[in-house]
């Protein structure tokens, strides 16, 4: 079950991404009362020079490059503000990791509903992307595993095995993953790790 935080958006800053029209000024008035602060831009958005923890955008209007960072990589949570349901416009929308939508014409109520889906959703998306890159290293530092262990085989003549439990301990020491420590494992650590063990090996023959 997933656990919904509620927020507090005082003092957040919002870009929106929109033509000046009714709808905005409605949705002006909302962030207002959020006690958020909104800047209201178009066509060019600069987020170095126009900071915001959020941006709303016109999902019926916006184009590949509206938004200066690469595409499906916000670095905010983004809203769509959309009035049509065409299924090519609804999936560029989706292309660009929008965290969550508004259906035009934008009424008194709902922006803060909104708003914590959409940071909700961005936040998920966060750690998961940042669990996948931890997961992609692992596997590109794999090799480097498989390396070490057949240093430590060859060297103390041990078993995979204890090989491995030397590894995990030398790495536990130096407070770093295997795949870290391996990273930089040559023949000279391989001996100084096998000379350390040597001593308990013969105490325990």
């Amino acid at each position: 079950m997933t656990t919904v935080h509620t927020t507090n958006f005082l003092e957040r800053k919002a870009a929106i991404l929109h033509r000046k029209d009714d709808n905005i000024r409605r949705l002006e008035r909302q962030l207002d009362l959020l006690g958020m602060e909104s800047n209201v831009i178009w066509p060019e958005f600069d987020l170095g020079a126009s900071p915001a923890d959020v941006v709303f955008y016109d999902g019926d209007n916006g184009y590949d490059g509206i938004f200066p960072w690469p595409k499906g990589f916000p670095p905010v949570p983004l809203i769509a503000l959309i009035s049509t349901e065409a299924p090519g416009r609804l999936e560029w929308i989706l292309s660009q990791e929008t965290s969550a939508h508004m259906v035009k014409p934008i009424q008194s109520s709902g922006v803060y509903s909104t708003l914590v889906i959409a940071f909700s959703n961005f936040e998920r998306r966060t750690v998961l992307q940042d669990q996948l890159r931890a997961l992609e290293t692992r596997v590109t530092q794999r090799p480097a595993v498989f390396r070490a262990l057949l240093m430590i085989m060859e060297q103390a003549e041990v078993r995979d095995d204890e090989a491995f439990a030397m590894l995990r301990s030398a790495a536990m020491n130096k407070r770093q993953s295997i795949e870290n420590f391996c990273t930089h494992f040559d023949e000279q650590t391989a001996r100084m790790l096998c000379a350390k063990t040597a001593p308990d090996k013969k105490g325990m023959q």
